[in-house]
C-alpha cells in the first residue's frame, strides 16, 4: 500500500488548519497548546488504516481538549478528524464496533456544540444533523469496507482458481480413484465373494453352485454395461449416477450375498445434499464388511440431530467362515471421508472395545449462514429520504399559520411530503418500480390542492420534490434493465416534474389585487413556465442518468474482468480434468474391460473357478489402473491390498 495514501490527509488537514491561526490573537502557551492539540490528532490520524478505534478514541479526547484552550472554532478544520476517524472505523471494524464508535462521535459532539453554544430551542435541530451526518459518514465507510473485502475475495476466487488450475489433474485422478472404486468394485467383489463362499462349501452347500453362477452372470453383464458406459462418456462427461432409490434399497441389496443387514432408519429418504454422500459411505463399509464380515449381523444406522446426520454401520468383526482379503484398493476409508468432506462432514472408522468394527459418519444438515444483511445502504437510504423531507416539513408550520391549514390538512401534507421519497429505500432492487412510484407520488401535492383539500397557497411545499427523481434515475441508470433504455427515465422524470408544477401554477388562483386573467392565459402561463422547467430540470436529471451509467459501467468492467480471469482459469482446469478423463477410458478399455467381459462368459460355461479367477483379474486390473493415478493407499485402511490377489486368509487384516 502506498504509504503518500497514510500521511496525506493528516498532513493537508495540519496545514490548513496551521495557516488559520494568525487570524486568532492567542497568548503564546495557549497557541503552543492548540498547536500541539492539532499536531496530536494529525499523528493520531496516521494509525487510522492499523488501529481504527484507539485513533478514534485520541481524536475524541483531543478535539474537546482544544475546544476548552481556545477560541470557539479555533480548531474548525482539524476538528473534521473525528469525521476520517469514524469512517476508518467503519471500514476495518464489525457492525458493532461501528455503532458503538458513531454514538460516541454523537455524544462528543453533542458536548462540544453545549460549550460553544448555549443550550437552545435550536440545540435538538443541530443535533439531529449531527446524527445524520455521523450515520452517513458511518454508512460510508462500511460500504467503503464492503467494497475492499468484495476486491479481496475477488482475489482470493482468482487465486483458488489458480490453485485449482494447478491441481486440476490431480484432483480429478482422486476424484475419478473415488468414483470407479464405487461404480464398479462394489459389484466385482460381490462376485468373487459369492463365488468364493460356493466353492469353499461346495460339499455341505451344493446349491449355492448354480445361486452363484447365476449371480455371477447377471451381475458380470450388468458391471461389463456399466464399464462400456464409463468408457464411452468418461471423455466429455461425468460419471454417471449409480444409486439406488434408498439406503433400505441398498441394505436389501445384500441379502442375496448372505449378508444380513439390520436397518435403523428414519421415514423418507435422507435430504438431497447429503443423500449421495451417504450413499456411496454406506455402500463402501457394507462392502467391506463382505471382505471381512461375511455371513455376520450388520447394523445400519441413521438418525438426525439438529444440525447434522449421524451413519453408523457396525459389524461384529468375526467372520462365519475364511474372510476373503486382497480385494480392496487401499481407497476405502480415504474415499469415505472424501465424500463426507464434500459435505462438510467427517469419518470415522476403526475397531470398537468388543472386537466389532463401526465407520460413523457426521454430515451437516444446515446450509451455510447466509450473508447477514448490509445495514449501510439503508442507513444511507435513511440520510437521503430525511434530507427530501426535511425542507418542506420545517416550512409546514409556517404554511399552516399564513395559509389556515387544519390538522386533517397537516396531516394530508406530511404523509404526501414522506410518501414521495419512501420508495427510494427499494431503488437497488426495484429500481424500474421505485421510479414510477416516485414519479407518481409527485402529483400528490396537484391532487391535494386540485380537490381543495389544502389551501393553494401551501403548493409551495411541494417544490422540493424533484430531489427524489434525480435519486430515482441515478437508480434506473445504474441498476436497470434493460440498460440501453434507463435514459427514458431522465427525460420522464424531467417532463412529469415540470408538468406536475405548472399545474400547481395553474391552480394558484390570481391575487385579488392584480388584474384579472383568462382561464386560458393562465393555461398558457402554466404550460410555458412548465416547459422552462423542464428544460432547467432536464440538466439534473441527464447528470444524474449519466452517474448512474458510468457507474454500472464501472461496475460491469470490474465484474468482468474479476470473473472473467476466474472463468479462464477454470476453464483451463476443466480442460486438464477432461484429459484425466480420456486417460482413464482408455486404460478401462485398455486393461479392465477384457477381464470383466469373461465373468458372464465363464458363468456361461458353469466354470466357477473361471469366475472367481475373472473378477479377481479385473479388480487387480482396476487396482493397477487407479494406482496409476498416483493416488498412494491409505496405510491403515480397512481392506488394504496387502495380500495378494487370490489369497484366502481365515481372519480379517486390518
Amino acid at each position: 500500500m502506498k504509504q503518500w495514501r497514510t500521511w496525506l490527509l493528516p498532513a493537508l488537514l495540519v496545514a490548513v488548519q496551521l495557516a488559520l491561526w494568525p487570524h486568532h490573537a492567542l497568548p503564546p502557551l495557549r497557541a503552543i497548546a492548540l498547536a500541539g492539540t492539532t499536531l496530536v490528532i494529525g499523528a493520531a490520524l496516521l494509525w487510522r488504516r492499523t488501529r481504527p478505534v484507539l485513533t478514534m478514541i485520541a481524536v475524541s479526547i483531543a478535539i474537546p481538549a482544544g475546544e476548552l484552550i481556545a477560541p470557539r472554532d479555533s480548531l474548525l478544520v482539524v476538528s473534521a478528524a473525528d469525521m476520517v476517524a469514524l469512517f476508518s472505523v467503519a471500514a476495518r471494524r464489525d457492525g458493532r464496533t461501528t455503532a458503538i464508535a458513531t454514538a460516541g462521535a454523537v455524544l462528543v459532539q453533542a458536548g462540544v456544540t453545549a460549550l460553544d453554544d448555549e443550550v437552545g430551542a435550536d440545540y435538538l435541530w443541530i443535533m439531529l444533523a449531527v446524527v445524520a451526518v455521523y450515520a452517513a459518514i458511518a454508512a460510508l465507510g462500511r460500504r467503503r469496507g464492503q467494497w475492499v473485502r468484495a476486491r479481496a475475495e475477488a482475489a482470493d476466487r482468482l487465486a483458488e482458481a489458480e490453485r485449482a488450475e494447478r491441481e486440476a489433474a490431480v484432483a480429478e485422478r482422486r476424484r475419478l480413484a473415488r468414483e470407479l472404486h464405487d461404480v464398479t468394485a462394489h459389484h466385482l467383489t460381490s462376485i468373487v465373494i459369492n463365488a468364493s463362499a460356493a466353492e469353499m462349501l461346495a460339499t455341505q452347500r451344493p446349491e449355492l453352485r448354480p445361486e452363484a453362477l447365476t449371480y455371477a452372470a447377471r451381475t458380470g453383464r450388468d458391471t461389463l454395461a456399466a464399464l462400456h458406459r464409463l468408457v464411452r462418456i468418461l471423455p466429455a462427461d461425468e460419471l454417471p449416477p449409480d444409486r439406488p432409490q434408498s439406503l433400505a434399497d441398498l441394505a436389501e441389496a445384500f441379502a442375496p450375498l448372505g449378508q444380513p443387514v439390520t436397518t435403523d432408519l428414519p421415514p423418507g429418504d435422507p435430504p438431497p445434499a447429503i443423500a449421495d454422500a451417504a450413499y456411496g459411505i454406506a455402500r463402501e463399509a457394507l462392502t467391506n464388511t463382505l471382505r471381512y464380515a461375511p455371513g455376520r449381523p450388520v447394523r445400519l444406522h441413521l438418525r438426525y440431530a439438529r444440525e447434522h446426520a449421524e451413519l453408523v454401520i457396525d459389524d461384529d468383526g468375526q467372520p462365519d467362515g475364511p474372510a476373503v482379503t486382497g480385494l480392496g484398493g487401499g481407497r476405502g476409508v480415504t474415499g469415505m471421508r472424501e465424500r463426507a468432506a464434500a459435505v462438510g462432514g467427517t469419518v470415522t472408522a476403526g475397531r470398537r472395545d468388543d472386537g466389532g468394527w463401526r465407520v460413523r459418519a457426521v454430515l451437516p444438515l444446515t446450509a451455510p449462514s447466509p450473508r447477514r444483511r448490509q445495514w449501510s445502504p439503508v442507513v444511507l437510504d435513511a440520510v437521503l429520504v430525511a434530507l427530501l423531507v426535511v425542507a418542506p416539513l420545517s416550512g409546514l408550520a409556517v404554511s399552516a399559520a399564513e395559509d389556515g391549514l387544519t390538522a386533517p390538512g397537516i396531516a394530508l401534507v406530511v404523509l404526501a411530503v414522506v410518501a414521495h421519497p419512501v420508495p427510494l429505500f427499494w431503488r437497488r432492487s426495484h429500481p424500474w418500480p421505485v421510479f414510477a412510484a416516485v414519479a407518481a407520488t409527485t402529483w400528490l401535492g396537484p391532487l391535494l390542492v386540485g380537490l381543495a383539500v389544502i389551501p393553494s397557497g401551501t403548493a409551495w411545499l411541494f417544490l422540493f420534490s424533484a430531489g427524489a427523481e434525480f435519486a430515482a434515475v441515478y437508480s434506473v441508470a445504474s441498476r436497470g434493465k434493460p440498460a440501453g433504455l434507463t435514459w427514458l427515465s431522465a427525460g420522464i422524470a424531467a417532463i412529469s416534474s415540470a408538468a406536475a408544477l405548472g399545474t400547481l401554477i395553474g391552480l394558484d388562483p390570481p391575487d385579488a389585487t392584480e388584474p384579472a386573467t383568462s382561464l386560458a392565459a393562465r393555461i398558457f402561463i402554466a404550460a410555458f413556465l412548465a416547459g422552462v422547467v423542464a428544460v432547467l430540470l432536464a440538466v439534473p436529471a441527464g447528470l444524474s442518468w449519466l452517474a448512474g451509467h458510468l457507474e454500472r459501467g464501472r461496475r460491469d468492467r470490474r465484474h468482468a474482468r474479476e470473473e472473467g480471469r476466474v472463468e479462464a482459469v477454470l476453464f483451463r482446469a476443466a480442460d486438464h480434468a477432461r484429459g484425466e478423463r480420456a486417460r482413464v477410458a482408455a486404460g478401462l478399455r485398455d486393461a479392465v474391460l477384457q477381464h470383466a467381459a469373461q465373468i458372464p462368459a465363464a458363468a456361461a460355461r458353469d466354470d466357477l473357478p473361471a469366475v472367481v479367477a475373472a473378477a479377481r483379474h479385473a479388480l487387480a486390473a482396476m487396482r493397477a489402473l487407479l494406482d496409476g493415478l498416483g493416488r498412494p493407499a491409505e496405510p491403515y485402511d480397512r481392506g488394504v491390498g496387502s495380500e495378494a490377489a487370490g489369497e484366502v486368509s481365515p481372519s480379517p487384516s486390518e
